[in-house]
């Protein structure tokens, strides 16, 4: 016994315990970088441990005769409609003509079928139905990227993959939800299942890929099918695009940072370079627009990808602000390796809000924080960036001005 009187620790069967702790990590591996205050990781320690206990109850207590187990909501995988704009039966216009003129000795566009269309980040992801077969097809404002036809082959396939890290395939006869995994980064992106096939558009880079069905029971053991990648298919520019400017000192980090091989973005000569923010002694920012899209390069070339038009979504649920005025994100900087537990990680309790501005009226932008924080910037090419700001129990006031000083909006958020 312990000296708490407790009876000694069994590790759990390894089936039960990556059933209950899948969708945590997959939370966590899903939006990289993901930066989380100290008091959120241990929260997340905390909910580890309680969902290991109702893992180690549920296996204990059989289901009444005639009933079924209950599902445990905390396993499910998230709808695909909250990750992506998805069309059930449609294309974008004018697409089938696009893929057909980016394909080779197929049927005419006429022919062809819409099965769905899956978009993010500027990105279109469609399947069609044509006499030679299915065809997956990726447009952006620039490019188009088609796959040869193919017939369903009756089991888990990706047949299909772009280089802006789309994907697509056919779904097999399990009718579960999943998603696709990164074996070695561990970072996963959700399919969207329609039909026979299935869809992910755009920022999933991998060699190494396995499919994980959904958990639906604490019960369940996590599944994973080994995928064969295919090659990423040739890409054409059909349309042109105005090129932005790569020669100013901001230009030249967007470039640097587009090129480097991070988080795959489409057409990288349209992306405008925004603000450079120097946060701290160790972190920077290089800003990046693209119409409705912000990126955040950080000094490190990481860099993370958001669309301002879907800050609704749940997936940045706490972390997208959108007002009258502004519409961005937050982003944790400054992190510190804890190594003073079994499992090292890194936390921050520093934060910078990130926001286009939408008001050209916009003169400056305050943040303040009860006894923390009050920070006052003005619009740099288009954006603002409020940084040193620290989490605080009441949130954050945020106060936006004209040139004369009459405030056009005060609101409070929490991060």
């Amino acid at each position: 016994m312990s000296d708490l009187d407790l009876p000694p620790r069994k590790a759990l069967p390894h089936g039960v315990r990556d059933a209950a702790l899948v969708r945590l990590r997959a939370g966590l591996d899903e939006h990289r970088p993901r930066h989380l205050p100290l008091k959120v990781g241990a929260a997340i320690v905390a909910l580890a441990v309680v969902t290991t206990a109702v893992v180690r109850v549920a296996d204990r207590d059989a289901a009444p005769a005639g009933e079924n187990r209950t599902g445990t909501p905390e396993l499910r995988l998230p709808d695909a409609a909250d990750r992506y704009a998805v069309r059930p039966g449609e294309a974008p216009e004018g697409a089938a003509g696009r893929c057909h003129a980016g394909s080779a000795d197929l049927p005419p566009p006429e022919r062809w079928r819409p099965i769905a269309t899956a978009s993010r980040f500027r990105v279109d992801l469609v399947a069609f139905e044509t006499p030679a077969g299915v065809v997956f097809c990726e447009t952006t404002p620039a490019t188009v990227t088609v796959s040869e036809p193919r017939s369903d082959p009756g089991t888990l396939t990706a047949a299909f993959r772009t280089t802006t890290g789309s994907w697509a395939g056919f779904t097999g006869p399990d009718p579960r939800p999943f998603a696709l995994r990164d074996r070695g980064a561990g970072t996963q992106a959700l399919a969207a299942r329609f039909g026979p096939v299935f869809l992910v558009p755009a920022g999933f880079t991998a060699d190494a890929v396995v499919a994980r069905p959904e958990v639906t029971d604490s019960a369940e053991v996590v599944q994973e099918v080994e995928l064969s990648p295919p090659a990423p298919a040739g890409t054409a520019t059909d349309r042109e695009v105005v090129p932005q400017d790569r020669t100013s000192p901001e230009g030249r980090r967007l470039g640097l940072c587009l090129g480097s091989g991070g988080q795959p973005v489409p057409d990288h000569a349209a992306w405008r370079a925004g603000q450079f923010v120097r946060l701290s002694e160790t972190e920077s920012v290089q800003l990046g627009h693209y119409a409705d899209m912000l990126l955040l390069c950080r000094q490190d070339r990481t860099t993370a990808v958001y669309d301002l038009n879907r800050l609704d979504a749940p997936e940045w649920a706490g972390t997208a602000l959108s007002t009258a005025t502004l519409r961005g994100v937050r982003m944790y900087y400054d992190f510190v390796e804890n190594t003073e537990v079994s499992v090292p990680y890194r936390s921050s309790t520093t934060f910078a809000v990130i926001a286009e501005v939408t008001d050209a009226r916009v003169a400056s932008v305050s943040a303040f924080i009860p006894g923390t924080t009050n920070v006052t910037t003005v619009p740099v090419a288009g954006s603002v960036v409020l940084a040193a700001l620290k989490p605080g129990d009441t949130g954050v006031v945020l106060t936006v001005r004209d040139s004369t000083g009459a405030v056009l909006e005060e609101v409070r958020r929490e991060f």
